[in-house]
């Protein structure tokens, strides 16, 4: 599927109520496209799904191969095979249990599998009982790593009847025709990506035929009109702040006018101080948005470009072609549905460490402006009163920690990826230790940070993982965010050794320059492991200014 045919796909993929037979007829993507595998455990029908899900994994990038199980209602996990990850595909009518005795099988049958697997486990099923739905949620979340998808609450969300028990005889499952393609896109662009891909960071829209109809310069503020689909967009794109998204604006326009626009439209549900980044001009978009992603500072991946104009979009994959893309037709409810769907941009769950990203980023303009009145470090970090708070193997904060794992991408040195089974494993291990850094200030609360995973081996202390978020890059923080939090790790106590395992990534080159004068190296550290003496971290001292607290 290349750039135009994806744009013309748009319509077909994300309609409301997505035809059946448009969905079979697109172009597949090329054999060469990223790859991931998913062992289907399942007692009805999912083979009828794979086609209908084929074109969404082509849009987002990608493949899936669905190693698909026999009709099993005992789920015996027979011949597993590791995979990326493991669904489990429940037609819950089939049950003959009392509900509360086969959640206490099903709790055993999926720690069995978790026993088994590291990787993601989506529960795909439905209740009979909606209130019961709640209780399959409790049971997910009460094991790392493990995702309920409701089916019933994604058929009612899309208005479609879940059941049909006319078309089991054909598919060997109760869904209904309508309730297969509803699911099949669930399941391509939510489900999956939000257990296994980077998530999107930022959303950055053109103005102009994309937030409304109309261009400001030819038709003028009061010409521009807001229709109820753009009206619509608008309002969602506003909601995703919620989620600890960036929203950013790119446009061909003069500032002023732009400006001017925001300021005397006050029926605009979006305003001017929502954008995170705004980069208004006659240059090069490609160029605005690398401009922005500085801004943000995250990677032209974790973005999603939205213009009315193809060649625009085309130029910025060109230079970016790890940038996501969606065109904007005339229709602003079919871009609402293009970025609603977007692979990566749907989360499982939003944890409040997210949703401070947007203010924390508002006071880093005030940051920078305080360290060029103030030139001694020590008076700097005084002023702003930053505070460094350390935890070892907090287990209230599995979920964030594992997102730091999987979407830190700069200052990541090991690149492991490890998700909540990973962390949990070793969280509370005589042998390991998981520590969470997070960083505070009087001007905002960057929440947690930091994870650093490490097990003991010998007389060693092996770094398995150490990420660091790009909130707190830039501050000049690194080795008090990192050392003290190794040296305060219980299992620290007497090592002779600190050894950092290193992989190199396209973007990990802030955590390779950071070991790098660390080992007093004039080159990145190359791949593998890499040690100092104890006693380095031992005689360590904090930046002047800054205050240790051990949770």
């Amino acid at each position: 599927m290349n750039t135009i045919q994806r744009f013309e796909s748009q319509a077909a993929l994300f309609a409301s109520r997505p035809s059946r037979l448009t969905l079979l007829g697109q172009p597949e993507i090329g054999t060469d496209a990223p790859l991931v595998t998913v062992n289907v455990w399942r007692n009805h029908g999912f083979e009828s799904l794979v086609p209908l899900a084929a074109p969404y994994f082509s849009f987002g990038g990608g493949r899936a191969e669905f190693r698909i199980s026999d009709y099993d209602d005992i789920l015996t996990f027979t011949e597993h095979r590791p995979a990326d990850a493991e669904l489990l595909w429940l037609d819950s009518s089939r049950i003959t249990l009392p509900f509360a005795d086969w959640c206490t099988w099903l709790e055993g049958r999926i720690r069995v599998l978790r026993a088994a697997t590291t990787a993601p486990i989506l529960l795909a099923t439905w209740c009979a009982d909606p209130k019961n739905g709640a209780v399959l949620q409790t049971l997910s979340d009460s094991i790392p790593a493990v995702y309920f998808a409701d089916l019933a609450a994604a058929c009612s969300d899309a208005k479609v009847p879940l059941l049909d028990k006319r078309s089991s005889g054909l598919t060997g499952s109760p869904l209904s025709n309508a309730a297969q393609v509803i699911l099949a896109r669930k399941l391509a662009c939510h489900w999956l990506p939000g257990a296994l891909r980077p998530p999107i960071k930022a959303v950055a829209l053109d103005l102009d035929n994309t937030l409304h109809a109309g261009v400001l310069g030819e038709d003028g503020i009061d010409g521009v009109q807001l229709t109820p689909g753009h009206a619509a967009l608008q309002r969602y794109i506003k909601s995703l702040q919620k989620r600890g998204i960036f929203i950013a604006l790119v446009s061909r326009n003069e500032r002023p006018d732009v400006e001017a626009l925001f300021a005397q439209r006050p029926d605009y549900p979006l305003r001017w101080d929502d954008f995170s980044a705004i980069e208004v001009s006659w240059g090069d978009k490609a160029a605005a948005i690398t401009r922005i992603t500085q801004t943000l500072r995250i990677a032209p991946d974790a973005v999603l470009f939205v213009d009315d104009n193809p060649g625009e979009l085309a130029s910025v994959t060109r230079q970016h072609p790890q940038t996501h893309t969606v065109y904007a037709p005339p229709e602003a409810n079919q871009t609402l549905q293009a970025i609603h769907f977007y692979p990566g941009l749907w989360r499982w769950k939003v944890e409040s460490d997210d949703t401070k990203r947007i203010a924390d980023l508002q006071a880093g303009a005030e940051r920078e402006a305080l360290a060029k009145s103030i030139t001694d470090p020590a008076e700097y970090f005084r002023s702003l009163q930053v505070t460094l708070l350390y935890r070892h193997d907090p287990v209230e904060q599995l979920t964030r920690l594992a997102d730091l794992c999987h979407k830190t991408n700069q200052f990541n040195l090991a690149l492991r990826r490890l998700n909540q089974s990973d962390l949990a494993q070793r969280l509370g291990g005589s042998n390991a230790c998981v520590t969470s850094v997070q960083l505070t200030d009087r001007l905002s609360d960057s929440g947690v940070i930091a994870v650093i995973v490490a097990e003991r081996r010998g007389a060693q202390l092996v770094v398995e993982e150490l990420c660091v978020s790009c909130r707190a890059m830039g501050r000049n923080l690194e080795d008090s965010i990192i050392l003290p939090a190794l040296r305060g790790m219980p299992i620290f106590v007497g090592c002779q050794e600190v050894i950092f395992r290193v992989e190199h990534g396209p973007r990990n080159q802030p955590a390779l320059n950071w070991l790098a004068q660390l080992l007093e190296l004039k080159a990145p550290p190359d791949p593998g492991h890499h040690l100092i003496p104890a006693q380095r971290l031992i005689d360590f001292i904090p930046a002047a200014g800054v205050t240790l607290t051990q949770a």
